[in-house]
């Protein structure tokens, strides 16, 4: 998410490359969710791709918002809680 938001490689003091197909956070967001269970042809049909009732419950919660995080700075937010087919798989302390 973050390298479709910034364009830049790992060093991120270089120059963005190709800025102009930078993505917005919520296309960025889509991309890895909702867009990627539906190319993977997983969407409605195997309820993948949105936290919902019903759905398969595959989810990772950041330590802080994805869509208001800075571009530059959203590789480092730290993963508190992965979940996967409703099944907890990572929990940081105090969560």
């Amino acid at each position: 998410m973050a390298g479709a938001r910034h364009r830049r490689p790992a060093d991120l003091s270089l120059p963005p490359h190709g800025p102009a197909q930078a993505l917005t956070p919520l296309q960025a967001l889509q991309g890895m969710t909702l867009n990627a269970a539906w190319a993977a042809g997983e969407g409605e049909e195997v309820r993948a791709g949105r936290v919902a009732v019903g759905y398969r419950a595959d989810l990772t919660v950041l330590a802080d918002d994805p869509l208001a995080v800075a571009d530059t700075d959203l590789a480092a937010l730290p993963v508190l809680l992965t979940v996967v087919g409703g099944r907890v798989t990572h929990r940081e302390a105090g969560v």
